[in-house]
């Protein structure tokens, strides 16, 4: 995928300046981690805070938006059918997308009567693959009822309507993605075809660029054909598909190829041509993503227990998150008082289950913290502790998974380093906001025109230790001295 940073705008730059320097009078340590001072229990001590963490899922308005970078790129797409997670249910995810001649006026090498049709395929780049990539998944190929704008960004709960008859189908096990093929005349890896059926490659031959014909200019095109969608089937052949696979729209390799013949000289010739993704103008796209928790365990855990819960469920958006309360953090303010926080890491680990399938869903390769500014109702960065001239550095903030083992198993674990976060509470009186916790594809703070990606769109997902587990808690860790 590609996500850059974006700073937009000088007075948006400037309120983000002004934060930043303000937070920053407020400064803990230098000291790295490995370097902090003995504990001693009398000028120095380790405590560990409890918290109160509940599960939520994500409401419309924080879907992810299928857009564009500013080059113009689009990010992955996701494809197939999770049929069985016990922690979080089924997932269906589709793809819509047009794929359009390389030209206008578009033309083949002969009249449009004297062309023969061998096949036609839809390919599409395989990027990656996450879970089960033994067992089959089934996609069926229809053409979209209607013509979905490419200058809009869709959130991933958006579809459109298809022409009754599938154009064709596949039923494969992810596994083949990585296979070298070789189709005539190409050497290609990491690519799904899917031949379609013969009356449409014959429609798209039968058309020519003469005034007011398709072949004419990308707005006759599009209305002559409305693109694709591309849909797991969740019965019959792919009714056990537990995988997503992600495809990269903007790679030649995604494209609809047309194989045919003509008459050159009197004999047959053989050629291809194909049809492609932003092939001359933006190519218009969904990426429709359905989550369903039904009988899940997480579906036990929602709607929220206000004392919190016991574990905490994280899946990356379109997923759930978790909002964190400290209010112990409150009572440590008033009976230390003013101290030098050298380290405060909130820590979470992942709780194991015997048929969690953690070995194939497996858990997020980084979790994301901000906090909920409830004075203006807006979520904040962490800009002291998390950000290094204002990009994300998780190397210093965490939430990086560190794998670690028990029993033989090894397990999830996350550490969020807010020591400056905590100082500021601690020393500047700063309210002690809820926290939010998830895994995100892209975090986006829209007013102070940042953003950044950081994990694939839609795979992962962990069950943690909550605030009230009774063995792998989920803390707030201080290390402190007396001033």
């Amino acid at each position: 995928m590609n996500f850059k940073s974006v700073l937009g705008g000088f007075a948006a730059v400037l309120i983000i300046v002004v934060f930043f320097g303000n937070c920053t009078k407020i400064k803990t340590t230098d000291i790295g981690v490995d370097l902090l001072p003995a504990v001693d229990n009398v000028h120095t001590f380790d405590t560990s805070l409890e918290v109160i963490s509940t599960n939520y899922y994500f409401g419309d308005s924080a879907l992810p938006v299928m857009g564009r970078d500013v080059q113009g790129t689009t990010s992955d797409h996701v494809l197939g059918y999770i049929s069985n997670d016990p922690l979080f249910g089924k997932t269906t995810a589709a793809i819509y997308l047009e794929l359009k001649p390389t030209f206008y006026k578009y033309y083949f090498e002969n009249v449009k009567d004297s062309l023969y049709l061998d096949s036609i395929v839809l390919c599409m780049k395989w990027t990656g693959t996450w879970g089960d990539t033994t067992a089959l998944q089934k996609v069926n190929v229809y053409e979209m009822d209607q013509v979905v704008r490419r200058d809009t960004s869709y959130a991933t709960n958006i579809s459109a309507p298809v022409k009754p008859g599938i154009l064709g189908s596949k039923t494969f096990a992810p596994s083949i993605l990585n296979d070298s093929i070789f189709p005539v005349g190409q050497k290609l890896a990491g690519q799904l075809r899917i031949r379609l059926n013969d009356e449409l490659g014959n429609r798209f031959l039968a058309q020519d660029s003469a005034a007011f014909h398709p072949y004419a200019s990308d707005s006759l095109f599009r209305a002559f054909f409305n693109g694709f969608a591309i849909i797991p089937e969740t019965t019959g052949d792919g009714a056990n598909a537990n995988a997503l696979m992600n495809f990269a729209l903007n790679d030649t390799s995604t494209h609809l190829r047309l194989y045919y013949r003509y008459k050159k000289n009197g004999v047959d010739d053989t050629t291809a041509r194909n049809f492609n993704f932003d092939a001359v103008t933006f190519s218009a796209h969904l990426n429709h993503i359905v989550r369903d928790y039904s009988g899940s365990e997480i579906a036990a855990h929602i709607p929220s227990n206000p004392a919190g819960d016991s574990v905490s469920y994280i899946q990356t958006s379109p997923g759930t998150y978790n909002i964190i309360k400290i209010p112990s953090l409150n009572n440590f303010v008033q009976t230390r008082g003013n101290v030098m926080v050298h380290l405060a890491s909130l820590e979470m680990t992942q709780v194991p289950g015997p048929n969690d399938l953690n070995n194939i869903l497996t858990a997020p390769p980084a979790l994301y913290l901000d906090y909920l500014d409830t004075t203006i109702k807006k979520q904040r960065p962490i800009l002291l502790d998390g950000f290094l001239s204002l990009n994300y550095n998780p190397a210093a903030f965490g939430g990086v998974n560190k794998p670690v083992t028990e029993n033989g198993v090894s397990l999830a674990q996350y550490k969020f380093f807010i020591s400056r976060y905590v100082q500021s509470i601690v020393t500047k009186n700063t309210p002690n906001f809820p926290l939010y916790l998830y895994s995100p594809w892209v975090v986006r703070y829209p007013d102070l025109f940042m953003g950044f990606g950081l994990n694939t769109l839609a795979w992962n997902r962990v069950k943690l230790g909550g605030g009230s587990y009774s063995g792998r808690k989920m803390k707030l860790r201080i290390i402190y001295s007396l001033i």
